[in-house]
């Protein structure tokens, strides 16, 4: 510290920010003190806070036992102190390594890290910010072989008693390596410590030469922001823009839109060229903009980074290593999975299908082997197949789906068949039918007369003695309609090779117990011709042995049907897709200061990276979706077909989407606002539990930050984020008169509660059960390779003598299966550093606002509540859709949950 302590007069100990507010209190006599913060003093100058008698006069404090006299302009220095927390990777390779030691050892001659802080005050003199002398951080060189996963290095800044509150803190990287800075806390103002949550990376200056601007844990609304912050605020946001044009490199921080031109490779061959998601003729929600150069082939298409290329997103949008664990994990188990599988098919023909269902049980039982003579061809032909079996047998065996755990052969049942339809992987397609017979929407001069083929006589005698009409006004009649969104694509999905499908109806019951009973099942082509009679063919429940064939044959088509809207529509496009322009336009609009981004800020993670992944991998032409699924080179049609028929932002929350699809009412008695119409609804009773947390904490967030409706219009960040979210980044579906209004309080809060219902118990309740729910594919085959044959088919009389054959020569090939085994077994994993609803990795100092904050804690704790209640919820015997014999229990809304694959578990976001 340089000279003694200079105090002047009172004026200036009045102003300081460092000093208690009140004059009066530090001037009572005897006892007072003129005390700045302990820390800011070395022990031996700490004496002079100690004071035991003050005299004023108009020109200087006099304190007894020493009096200090300076000039009145002249403020108080002091040295204040910085923790910064930095993480370090746990794994590095060689070449890291010796980068890791360069960079200490250039931080001892000087290349160091430079941190600023800066004042939410501008200095009057210069009109500029007021800053803190430089500071660099201490012990780099010193720790560089610090264990553990986190080190922390001091930083000592000189600040002067005029400089006020800091607002924010600047950091030059001036290594050759980036960092990943997680948090800095600042101690030794009077106002206490500052927090600066940061979780971000720090690129060199070789890379990216200016400063890095983070801001302090304290909200500002715009209209709100200190003077000292305003420049950076702008300045930050402009930067994360970015100007829209050129490449982007991985260690971009920019935010930008894009349409999906990079699913296809037209490079390649015609064959995988894939038409354009995006712009008025197939409108699509925008994603994350890379700018990589298009196609030679075709300028709109966009060159693709092909796997296992790195695809840009926003640098600290990418996985932390922990993810990066669970996917590499998870790839080598795939490889070693598909591995076996592949060298059967190819060198054994006959091995394509599965023979008998033992067959299937056997990858869950041994993993799959390899007869005598096939294994000394390939160990004779390729060796270390031998070793890897050897070595790798647990790997080679795939973990037992939990939907035969309990009951093996329960998928058969009529009943699991529907209860499925309603706790299962897609319980968000069910909906009560209000008309009969049903009737489609699609233009009749090209699909064929609208109604169904379902008659009365159909289903009266499975009504319990009701009417039609009867069932129908008492509510116990349901649906699952997947005519409308497959038949425009059905003659090109059955043109392609290996792969077959119908658009399906399923009529179910509702049974005096509470469960479902499928009661008709339409199997829909597209007219060949007028009056084709194959065209609409319905099945009902079996009476004998052939008719029981088909019927299972028709379930499982409705599966496979299921299956594809599961994945393209309700998972895909409505929590990953659809999320992603909220996402961007969060970044590139809305200041991290601000107090909605804050809020948003966990319920983003990983998002883009896992979209971005998507693209490279799933969703792209060729790729898993659409080898495994029985669209096929439709898939990603079918999921823009539904966006521009059918989403509706409005109709995202749960509430708005039950009622929509008829299975609750409005009721403003009950607990939720609305009534169930079917009791023992499992997807809806906990999900409905979880809305109500969410929204709830929403309505509390959003009204201390917005008292009125004219904060909530004046709030230009807020209003850009939401406008362009809308304008740009849903630009084909802008125009729609259903985007609600963003104008008050309340229209705000059902935004958000939307955002981040979509964003995990929605994504929660659709993905982290595919494995153990559907990794059993006889149970729910995501593809059909062959239609319900019919008196006078060729296949018929193969069909008839050798039912079980048949039906599964109409699965997935062996493959096929384990492919689309294992690539669900990694979609279902939790990592280890998953953030669940109700958890955030800085609860207490996320913001600087303590009520938001005890706010949070109450939401964590009705987080918990719910979890607990549906523990209760599961073991009762009453619910019958959840609690039985041989019945799984309904986990999926559960919040909580440990690594791996655990069929529960709600992430705040959309993170898999």
């Amino acid at each position: 510290m340089a000279a003694p302590i200079e105090i002047l007069s009172t004026s200036l100990i009045q102003k300081s920010p460092l000093l208690p507010s009140s004059t009066s209190r530090m001037l009572r006599g005897v006892q007072s003190k003129l005390c700045f913060s302990p820390a800011l003093f070395p022990l031996r100058q700490r004496s002079l806070c100690g004071v035991r008698r003050v005299v004023t006069t108009p020109t200087a404090a006099v304190v007894t036992e020493r009096v200090v006299k300076v000039a009145a302009e002249k403020p108080v220095s002091f040295k204040v102190r910085a923790a910064v927390t930095v993480r370090k990777k746990k794994k590095e390779d060689f070449k890291a390594k010796i980068a890791r030691q360069l960079d200490a050892f250039s931080d001892k001659l000087g290349r160091n890290i430079v941190l600023e802080l800066v004042s939410t005050e501008i200095d009057p003199r210069s009109q500029r910010p007021k800053t803190s002398k430089q500071a660099v951080l201490r012990d780099w060189f010193e720790k560089k072989n610090a264990k553990g996963e986190r080190v922390v290095y001091i930083a000592e800044f000189m600040v002067d008693s005029s400089f006020g509150t800091p607002g924010a803190i600047t950091v030059l990287n001036r290594h050759q390596r980036e960092f990943f800075l997680e948090s800095i806390v600042v101690e030794g103002f009077a106002c206490g410590a500052v927090h600066f949550s940061c979780y971000s990376w720090v690129q060199p200056t070789r890379i990216h030469p200016n400063q890095r601007v983070f801001f302090s844990n304290k909200p500002y609304l715009p209209s709100e922001t200190p003077p000292g912050l305003k420049e950076l605020r702008g300045r930050e946001l402009k930067e994360l823009r970015g100007d829209g044009t050129g490449e982007r490199k991985l260690t971009d921080r920019i935010y930008d839109y894009a349409t999906y031109n990079d699913l296809g490779n037209p490079d390649k061959g015609i064959e995988y060229a894939r038409p354009l998601l995006g712009g008025e003729k197939i409108p699509y929600p925008r994603r994350c903009r890379t700018g990589r150069p298009p196609t030679n082939t075709d300028m709109h298409a966009e060159s693709r980074a092909e796997d296992p290329l790195p695809i840009y997103v926003p640098r600290d949008e990418a996985f932390e290593e922990a993810k990066q664990e669970m996917l590499s994990a998870g790839a080598l188990k795939a490889l070693l999975h598909n591995l076996v599988p592949s060298l059967v098919a190819s060198f054994s023909p006959e091995s394509h299908d599965f023979k008998a269902f033992h067959d299937i049980d056997n990858l869950f039982k041994e993993g799959l082997r390899l007869k005598q003579t096939l294994q000394d061809q390939l160990f004779h032909k390729i060796p270390f197949v031998s070793k890897i079996e050897e070595s790798s047998e647990g790997l080679l065996r795939y973990d037992t789906p939990d939907i035969i755990t309990k009951d093996k052969f329960a998928w058969l049942r009529d009943d699991e068949f529907a209860r499925q339809a309603l706790a299962g992987i897609n319980p968000v397609n069910i909906e009560r039918l209000q008309v009969f017979p049903p009737v489609s929407k699609l233009d009749p001069t090209i699909y064929g007369p609208p109604e169904s083929a379902i008659k009365e006589e159909h289903i009266t005698g499975h009504l319990n003695g009701m009417s039609v009409q009867q069932a129908l006004e008492e509510n116990k009649l349901f649906i699952l309609d997947f005519h409308d969104v497959y038949l425009p694509f059905v003659d090109r999905i059955n043109a392609q090779d290996g792969r077959k499908a119908y658009g399906t109806r399923t009529l179910f019951f509702l049974t005096p117990l509470g469960t479902l009973k499928p009661i008709a099942i339409e199997l829909c082509l597209p007219p060949a011709t007028p009056g084709c009679s194959r065209a609409k063919r319905v099945l009902t429940p079996p009476t004998d042995a052939t008719s029981n064939w088909l019927w299972q044959l028709a379930k499982a088509h409705v599966c496979s049907n299921d299956a594809g809207v599961h994945q393209l529509v309700n998972h895909w496009l409505r929590t990953h897709a659809c999320m992603e322009p909220f996402i961007i336009a969060a970044h590139r609009q809305l200041s991290a200061m601000h107090p909605i981004f804050k809020l948003l800020k966990p319920h983003m993670r990983y998002t883009l990276e896992i979209n971005a992944l998507a693209r490279q991998i799933l969703i792209n032409g060729d790729g898993v979706i659409e080898s495994g699924f029985t669209p096929g080179s439709c898939c990603m049609e079918i999921s823009a077909s539904f966006y521009r028929d059918h989403w509706r932002f409005d109709q995202e929350g749960l509430p708005a989407d039950l009622i929509r699809r008829g299975m609750a009412i409005e009721d403003p008695s009950q607990p939720h606002g609305l009534k169930l119409v079917m009791e023992d609804y499992p997807y809806a009773n906990d999900g409905l539990l979880l809305w109500s947390a969410i929204q709830s904490w929403v309505r509390t967030y959003v009204e201390a930050c917005y008292p009125t409706p004219h904060v909530v219009q004046a709030d230009s960040e807020l209003q850009a984020w939401y406008a362009e979210a809308v304008r740009v980044g849903h630009a084909d579906r802008s125009d729609a008169d259903w985007w609600p209004r963003l104008g008050s309080p309340a229209d705000l809060s059902s935004i958000l509660t939307t955002l981040l219902w979509l964003a995990s118990a929605q994504h929660a309740a659709l993905n982290f059960g595919q494995y153990p729910l559907g990794g059993y594919v006889p149970n729910r085959p995501p593809l059909m390779r062959r239609l319900v044959p019919a008196e006078g088919d060729p296949e018929y009389e193969s069909f008839v003598a050798d039912p079980h054959r048949f039906f599964l020569s109409a699965l997935p090939s062996l493959t096929q299966a384990t492919t689309f085994m294992t690539v669900i077994d990694t979609l279902s994993t939790h990592s280890a550093d998953e953030e669940y609803l109700g958890e955030r990795r800085d609860s207490y100092t996320w913001t600087e606002d303590t009520a938001m904050v005890d706010a949070w804690h109450a939401f964590a704790a009705e987080v918990r509540r719910a979890d607990q209640e549906i523990a209760r919820r599961n073991a009762d015997p009453a619910r019958r859709n959840r609690c039985g014999a041989g019945v799984l229990p309904y986990e999926l809304m559960a919040p909580s949950s440990p690594p791996g694959i655990t069929c529960r578990g709600v992430p705040n976001s959309v993170t898999i």
